[in-house]
């Protein structure tokens, strides 16, 4: 039976009749996961079509028999039914997605490639509305929607603050085109249907490299046997939206039914391959996230000390709950035993849950809207942000878990090789996966108090502002955020006791967790698989990009700044703009660059210094360069050096974008 999912208003029961027909072509671990304890994520890259087409037509063959090894949503929710009655294993489950590149070299170009849920869609006779997002900065809305699932993640380094491409691991910085996931209860069983698979696929495609995936669990009291953990010791996939009927029902408490009933949008859209209202996708963010475990728990033993309270709690002041899943803030109606039953309003100053706390910065539950900021405007605003979050993680499973309060084991912590291959489900991926990143986990002033209405707070010399999140808050050196034009900071204000006003303290968690490498797919419906060989098909090659301002732009053969800027921007004098603006990519060399690098041409501000006014400092601008515009003569910028000595410092070469000088 069709699904028309703006008239879906609420979690679904799955065994309804009248969902049966999409649950079948939906592809499984979207509306819940899949449960598995191993599993195995397989990259693969596909020929190119313009130098091998007879290998693609049967590379799509293949394709269309890997369909019948899905798992479809409708098998994974009856076998996770048997599994609670009969403790009936579901057996091996699979999964398929696509990335931007690998729907082109299939014929699929991105004009009709799948289109982010929250496109501006225009009403007959009106132009279309496009999305604003705030600009803090200003207090204002800006215009800034990227359907960025075309774009691919290696673009949106500048947007995401991740560390340069360069540095990710060899295989993430290759084209991905397809991501195969299987899982299973038995290790040997992932490994037969893994032979299997690619003994198949390696003979049309090129298996670029496989990511094994653990489950790690722990025991605690109050979620019972074998809750999910991370490396860092803490509960993890506690707060997912909820799809099915079934689990809101089990939940207690007013609020959790609220903020976890999700609907079916949020996380599919209409495949656009498939049968109307029967067949729908998902899109799917990867990403390979190392952790620092020593460093985080050397973090939260400084902490401890600092604050003088013990290393659990100081760590749970980064992540917003305690190693059991515990929330620093909890309701007082039900006395906690909920541990998703709670706001924060009765923690408004961020007294009980620091800002910067995980938890809270990644899961405002409505803080947002009731502070009545640019960030959200409607209890549904921000609720359509979430993301069906479904990581696993990596590497050896013996250093995981609760650790003693003395420091004297903590040199025995990993600081790499293990971490989370997160990943999440969502209908726009600019609107959840990358919202929460860029405006919530990485804005410094995300959740900031109102210090002048909080009493407890106004009298705090020392609060300056929320600051980065605390775990998964991302900056790079010397890189600006777009959004605030500055580079973010992290978070140093800590509650030292409960109730009572923060205390500064420099202690970052935010370095701790690192990406590795990653790539956004779309997870499509199993009957696009099945009908792939007789789909139209379009292999005319992608137009050549050309520089942009405020886009990303891949480096070609014979490329240099001073080009790349005279197409940007109609003058190749601007190059040092480009340079100043990638520095972390192009290093210390601003003629080193190389083809593949990906560089981001920033806006070109035509606002001129003038005597008598302020002027904002840009990337690539020099005193000698500001003296040139504003006086005529770059030799007198000694004139603008001697005004702001204060803010530029005892080095006039050092300035800094962002810095707010004055011209005499």
């Amino acid at each position: 039976m069709p699904l028309d999912l703006n008239e879906n208003k609420q979690p679904i029961d799955h065994t309804d009749p009248q969902y049966q027909d999409v649950l079948q072509d939906l592809q499984g671990n979207i509306l819940q996961g899949h449960g598995r304890n191993n599993s195995v994520h397989i990259f693969l890259t596909f020929p190119n079509p313009q130098n091998d087409l007879d290998k693609i037509k049967a590379l799509k063959k293949s394709l269309a028999q890997l369909s019948q090894d899905i798992t479809s949503a409708k098998k994974q929710l009856d076998d996770a039914d048997a599994w609670r009655k009969e403790g009936r294993d579901g057996g091996v489950f699979v999964h398929f997605s696509l990335s931007s590149s690998g729907y082109a070299k299939l014929g699929f170009p991105i004009a009709k490639q799948p289109k982010g849920a929250h496109l501006p869609i225009p009403n007959p006779g009106k132009p279309p509305e496009p999305r604003q997002r705030p600009d803090v900065k200003n207090n204002t809305l800006n215009n800034d929607y990227a359907d960025v699932f075309q774009d691919g993640m290696k673009t949106r380094q500048y947007a995401l603050l991740d560390p340069p491409v360069s540095t990710w691991e060899p295989e993430y910085q290759k084209e991905i085109d397809a991501l195969v996931i299987i899982a299973a209860k038995d290790p040997a069983d992932v490994s037969k249907k893994q032979a299997e698979i690619t003994d198949k696929l390696k003979k049309v495609a090129t298996i670029s490299h496989v990511e094994p995936g653990i489950v790690l669990r722990q025991n605690f009291p109050t979620t019972g046997p074998g809750q999910v953990v991370e490396h860092f010791g803490f509960a993890d996939g506690i707060a997912d939206p909820l799809f099915l009927k079934k689990y809101v029902d089990r939940e207690e408490g007013k609020i959790a039914k609220d903020l976890f009933s999700a609907r079916l949008n949020l996380v599919l859209i209409q495949d656009p391959f498939g049968t109307k209202n029967v067949s729908f996708g998902s899109f799917l963010v990867f990403r390979k996230l190392e952790q620092n475990v020593r460093g985080f728990k050397k973090a939260e033993a400084a902490l401890s000390q600092k604050l003088g309270l013990s290393p659990q709690q100081a760590g749970a002041m980064a992540v917003g709950r305690f190693e059991d899943g515990t929330p620093l803030v909890v309701s007082e109606k039900d006395g906690g035993k909920n541990l998703n039953n709670f706001d924060y309003s009765e923690d408004k100053p961020g007294l009980k849950c620091p800002f910067q706390a995980h938890t809270r910065k990644t899961n405002p539950r409505l803080e947002s809207v009731k502070k009545g900021g640019l960030f959200a405007k409607t209890k549904e605003e921000e609720l359509g942000h979430r993301i069906a979050r479904r990581a696993v993680s990596f590497g050896s499973s013996s250093s995981f878990g609760s650790f003693n309060d003395s420091s004297s084991n903590l040199d025995n912590l990993p600081t790499g090789g293990v971490g989370l291959l997160f990943m999440c489900y969502q209908s726009d991926i600019w609107e959840q996966f990358e919202f929460i990143q860029r405006f919530w986990s990485n804005h410094p002033r995300f959740l900031e108090p109102d210090i002048t209405n909080t009493a407890l707070l106004k009298d705090s010399k020392n609060y300056d502002r929320t600051g980065l999140d605390a775990v998964s808050g991302q900056s790079q050196p010397n890189q600006s955020d777009p959004l605030i034009d500055e580079v973010p900071k992290p978070a140093h204000n800590w509650l030292k006791e409960r109730d009572q006003p923060t205390v500064k303290i420099d202690v970052n968690f935010a370095n701790f967790v690192t990406l590795k490498g990653g790539e956004y797919f779309f997870s499509p419906s199993i009957s696009f698989l099945k009908n792939l060989p007789n789909l139209p098909e379009d292999f005319t090659p992608a137009p050549i990009q050309e520089p942009e301002p405020a886009k990303t732009y891949v480096v070609r053969q014979g490329d240099d700044l001073s080009n790349i800027s005279q197409r940007a921007y109609g003058d190749g004098s601007y190059f040092t703009l480009i340079y100043e603006a990638n520095k972390n990519v192009i290093g210390s060399n601003p003629n080193s660059i190389v083809p593949g690098q990906i560089l981001y041409i920033p806006l070109l501000d035509k606002k001129q210094p003038k005597p008598g006014e302020r002027y904002v400092v840009k990337y690539g601008d020099t005193l000698f360069l500001i003296a040139e515009r504003a006086y005529g003569d770059g030799n007198l910028y000694q004139r603008i050096y001697d005004a702001n000595r204060d803010t530029i410092g005892p080095d006039p070469t050092s300035i800094q974008p962002g810095q707010t000088l004055v011209i005499p």
